[in-house]
């Protein structure tokens, strides 16, 4: 354990440009359904009904939501505790109740057995039998289920804090990938001028290019990675030089790259639009500031606006993708243009189009053969590290070893 906690503790990196030590390859240590021991985005508010609740699958878990006799929005499992009947082929025949439809044992939101339709009103097995209730808190419309063994932590330190704003209005978008979600992360390198060169909101830019290596992050917080000097009150994107030829010559080629320089043509006509941005602020706490949080979470600010990519596994082989907006609308009429630029080109632009082209890393590429890291891959391994680091995991490496945890550390 002592060996993996000192790789884990260092940043990976003595220089920018040598690329990062590394003693041994830690991805199969992180475990494929992910952390356990947060909150996550379950499912809209809206998607359960009174009558018919909703399946839903996270980190390898069935679970049934359905809608408590409080109106509050419930999570179970989804096998039945009498014999394993799923319980989404069920009904909720009463408001407030599920009712398993193999024997007809129902149950309230605490999951207690207060019936059992098939065997009658004096059924022996009324209160004796419970099903597993998952803690859950709805916030803007979102469903946040906590899927650890241990007492959910305050949901304020667990869930950013746009959703205890009630002057941010966060607009959503799902989506899924069929990759494992460890690599759906690691993408804080020289990916960018590749996948995303034919962005639209990209195309509206100058060529990307980054310098010569990339700077390891720092931990801030429990949850949080950043890069260093970032200000959490303005936008983490930057103005780009209009005027800078971002063609380079690449002696191995014997060519430039990229080809040719044509968006200069028209990047000055939105040069404009990163001007504004820079000069606006959206301000953050040092808890929920831009950059990567456990259990998978990343936030940019653009200053008029955060994004949120939050990622859980669904399975060892799906994952889950939630994109939030938030914005500080101010009146009535802003969130009516918020919603309709949301809904009419903001998802599209900013999700469809330009995010979800990080899929293809995920998606076509082996994430089981050696690999031989460059200098631009700080952020990947110290990311990959920063989850070995979480609480739950160590934890479970000190019970291997027979070590007994901190419990403060623990429970962190």
């Amino acid at each position: 354990m002592a060996a993996i906690d000192e790789q884990i503790t260092t940043n990976g990196s003595s220089s920018p440009t040598e690329p990062p030590r590394v003693g041994v390859d830690i991805r199969s240590l992180i475990p494929k359904l992910g952390l356990r021991e947060y909150w996550y985005p379950a499912l809209l508010d809206k998607e359960v009904s009174a009558k018919k609740g909703a399946y839903l699958k996270l980190l390898g878990d069935d679970l049934f939501a359905f809608r408590g006799k409080s109106g509050n929005v419930v999570i179970t499992s989804n096998a039945c505790p009498h014999r394993g009947a799923m319980l989404d082929h069920g009904n909720c025949l009463f408001p407030g109740f599920v009712t398993c439809f193999y024997h007809g044992y129902t149950f309230d939101e605490h999951g207690e057995c207060v019936a059992v339709l098939g065997e009658g009103p004096d059924s022996p097995m009324v209160g004796r039998v419970k099903a597993k209730i998952y803690p859950t808190v709805t916030l803007k419309g979102v469903v946040f289920v906590w899927m650890g063994n241990g007492e959910p932590i305050d949901p304020v330190h667990g869930i950013p804090e746009d959703f205890f704003d009630p002057d941010v209005m966060v607009m959503s978008w799902i989506n899924h990938w069929e990759s494992n979600w460890r690599p759906t992360m690691e993408n804080i390198d020289a990916h960018y001028a590749m996948i995303h060169k034919n962005a639209v909101r990209v195309l509206m830019r100058p060529f990307p290019n980054f310098g010569r290596g990339g700077r390891p992050y720092q931990i801030v917080q429990p949850h949080r990675m950043k890069q260093p000097g970032m200000d959490d009150n303005r936008s983490s994107s930057r103005v780009r030089d209009t005027n800078t030829d971002p063609q380079e010559y690449f002696p191995g080629l014997d060519a430039k790259w990229p080809h040719h320089n044509y968006r200069r043509y028209w990047t000055w006509m939105f040069s404009w639009a990163d001007r504004r941005r820079a000069r606006m602020n959206y301000p953050l706490t040092e808890e929920w500031g831009a950059g990567h949080h456990l259990p998978g979470i990343f936030r940019q600010n653009y200053g008029c606006k955060l994004f949120t990519r939050w990622i859980m596994p669904v399975t060892e082989t799906r994952t889950r993708l939630w994109y939030f907006h938030a914005t500080r609308p101010g009146n009535a009429l802003g969130r009516l243009y918020e919603r309709v630029h949301f809904t009419l080109i903001g998802n599209w632009l900013a999700n469809k189009n330009f995010s979800e082209q990080d899929s293809k890393g995920s998606v076509y590429a082996y994430h089981n053969t050696r690999e031989h890291l460059s200098p631009w891959d700080v952020h990947t391994l110290m990311w990959r590290k920063f989850i070995l680091s979480s609480p739950e995991l160590r934890a479970a490496r000190a019970a291997a070893e027979g070590e007994q945890p901190p419990v403060e550390a623990a429970r962190r």
